[in-house]
């Protein structure tokens, strides 16, 4: 061959690599196969492009090119792609690279969507490898990824998997080469104090890891890939929790570590190596039964809509916006509690037997009331001096919701672990976590607008530590099974929404996600701040605080538009409680942007199709 490959700049790089074929292509430049004509041997060529950047930022691409070439030159490992040489064409650098006939992990997942999880386990088991002996040199990768996990063509013994692009990678010894207004690294890779721009070391790979390792699994990273609002995503990111995966098996609780929230609570890659080989090869992992619950910021559980009337969910669904983090610092990694209080059978354990309503009634004139809640909790109104409103609540979640909301600060008390959360706009919140996965929320929620928030975490505190008490020395009470009286204790709420149908008003929707006593099922997106969320109450008559009065498959309801969500609520059932009317009824709640108009379309859409899955109305 002797002209010039199309699109190639020139022939023959530094008069020794004669270019054959582009075979990659990015935003600063390409990767060509070449030959090396006087060692005779195939190389690939990396051309960072310097002409096509701001003046500005030639000399850190430079920089940054050279940097690679030392870093890689570093590492000498199986599955670590090689650095040859770094020579200069027309003034731009060129790094030559060892060359392996292969397809990204990237291009593979977007032909196939998922891979099975044991050839992912081996998979991730060699890029770890490389990651801890990049690490044991002291080099962190900063963007581990699908596209930069080279894959061979398969052989018997399995493909040859390499990790490349060390162009962002840094040591402890060298200088951050950053610009202002360039984020680096892949985002969606990215673990939460990255994204919340705390910097990163070598369990940020170990994060990164673990999100490839969930997308090759699932066929997305944890929380989507968010290309139309890096913004959103980043806060998402930053908030933590990642989703169980859904397809993992055998993988699902060694990414849950590898995807902790607390940088202390995952493995050094060198322990992920060993835990994926025994998978890829069969074998159960040690030391990675017990999972590491979340730990970024606080959620909303309950929320007053009216003083001594309904009490509507808003779980922190709202992806997109961003709250205040509290990071549990060194040496508050979280503990596995000991056996101690559980769950048999959500349809009998008692909240109100985790109340203690002589905790709170220092702080105004406390009432009882444990058929105006959610179908998990148990809640007290709590009028102070001055008129103000609060509901004081203990409610019980599920190992899913704890992953989902995480945050806080925790600390072990009694033999459990206790999270404070810090106080937000109108609500604060203890949780206690059980032995079983399960959590006890003990929410404070101002009725008040605007609320009034001086004492709410003063009654958290108080009324935690009672539901402690009560845990340690009498454990969860026992209450008559819900579904003795309520027509929609034996049905799931996530069965009352089809794929299609939340597919309607979110085109890249999580797969359901159950609550506890599957008495709610929230949806969120990938990519935007939307989500749907279906719960079960039991509350008041509808007046006219509740919305405008609508009717669906048979079943009164009413529709609240709210700033950036709409709330729809329906009637399945009515009785008698205490001397009071009262009801049973399913929420629907819709996040997301637009008008209230039309965010409330969505929301009766989809609430008429779940009322119309129901027996009707008692």
């Amino acid at each position: 061959m002797t002209g010039i490959p199309d699109g190639a700049p020139v022939a023959v790089v530094a008069g020794r690599y004669r270019l054959r074929e582009l075979v990659g292509r990015g935003g600063m430049g390409a990767v060509w196969r070449a030959g090396d004509e006087l060692l005779g041997r195939e190389v690939a060529l990396k051309q960072v492009r310097l002409a096509d950047q701001p003046a500005a930022d030639i000399a850190l691409a430079r920089e940054r090119t050279m940097r690679e070439a030392r870093i890689a030159a570093a590492l000498h490992h199986p599955h670590i792609v090689s650095i040859f040489d770094v020579v200069l064409e027309h003034d731009e650098p060129w790094l030559v690279l060892e060359f392996l006939p292969s397809r990204s992990l990237g291009s593979v997942l977007a032909e196939r969507g998922t891979l099975p999880p044991l050839e992912v386990a081996a998979i991730g088991a060699d890029v770890a490898g490389a990651l801890a002996a990049a690490h044991a040199a002291g080099i962190v990768h900063r963007d581990v990824k699908p596209d930069n996990v080279l894959l061979s063509r398969p052989s018997a013994a399995g493909p040859v998997v390499k990790l490349t692009d060390f162009g962002i990678a840094h040591t402890a010894a060298a200088p951050a080469l950053t610009a202002t207004h360039v984020v680096t690294g892949t985002p969606a890779y990215f673990a939460p104090e990255t994204a919340r721009g705390e910097g990163t070391d070598p369990r940020s790979d170990v994060y990164s890891l673990g999100a490839t390792l969930y997308a090759a699994v699932e066929g997305h990273p944890p929380f989507g890939v968010g290309s139309s609002n890096v913004l959103a995503l980043l806060a998402r990111i930053g908030r933590g929790g990642a989703p169980v995966p859904q397809r993992a098996g055998p993988l699902t609780e060694v990414l849950r570590h590898l995807t902790a929230d607390d940088p202390a609570a995952r493995p050094t890659a060198a322990q992920a190596h060993d835990a994926l080989r025994a998978i890829a090869d069969g074998r159960a992992p040690d030391g990675f039964a017990a999972v590491p619950t979340a730990t970024p910021p606080a959620a909303r559980s309950l929320r007053g809509l009216r003083a001594g009337a309904a009490v509507a969910a808003a779980l922190a669904v709202a992806a997109g916006v961003v709250v205040a983090v509290v990071v549990a610092g060194p040496g508050a990694t979280p503990q596995s509690t000991p056996t101690t209080a559980t769950i048999a059978d959500p349809a009998t354990a008692d909240p109100c037997s985790l109340l203690d309503i002589e905790s709170v009634k220092r702080f105004g004139t406390t009432t009882l009331d444990p058929d105006n809640v959610s179908f998990v909790g148990c809640r007290a109104d709590i009028v102070r001096p001055d008129g103000g409103a609060v509901g004081f609540t203990v409610a019980f979640e599920n190992q899913t919701e704890a992953a989902l909301i995480g945050g806080g600060t925790p600390s072990e008390e009694s033999g459990y672990t206790v999270v404070r959360f810090p106080l937000a706009e109108d609500t604060c919140e203890h949780r206690i976590r059980l032995s079983d996965g399960n959590t006890v929320l003990v929410s404070a929620v101002s009725y008040d607008d605007p609320p009034r928030a001086a004492d709410l975490c003063a009654i958290a505190e108080a009324g935690q530590a009672a539901t402690l008490s009560r845990l340690v020395n009498r454990g969860i009470g026992r209450r008559q099974p819900l579904g003795a009286t309520s027509p929609l204790a034996g049905i799931p709420a996530c069965g009352l929404l089809t794929g299609p149908e939340i597919a309607s008003a979110m085109a890249d929707a999580t797969p359901p996600r159950s609550r506890f006593g599957d008495w709610g099922c929230n949806w969120n997106s990938f990519t935007s701040n939307e989500s749907v969320v279906v719960t079960y109450y039991r509350g008041y008559p509808l007046g006219e605080a509740d919305g405008a009065p609508a009717d669906f498959a048979g079943h009164p309801g009413t529709v609240l538009a709210r700033p950036g969500n709409c709330w729809v609520q329906f009637v399945q059932r009515s009785y008698t409680a205490g001397g009071s009317n009262r009801i049973e009824s399913v929420w629907v709640t819709y996040w997301g942007s637009g008008s209230g108009e039309e965010l409330c379309r969505t929301a009766t859409t989809l609430a008429t199709a779940a009322a119309g899955r129901l027996p009707p109305p008692s």
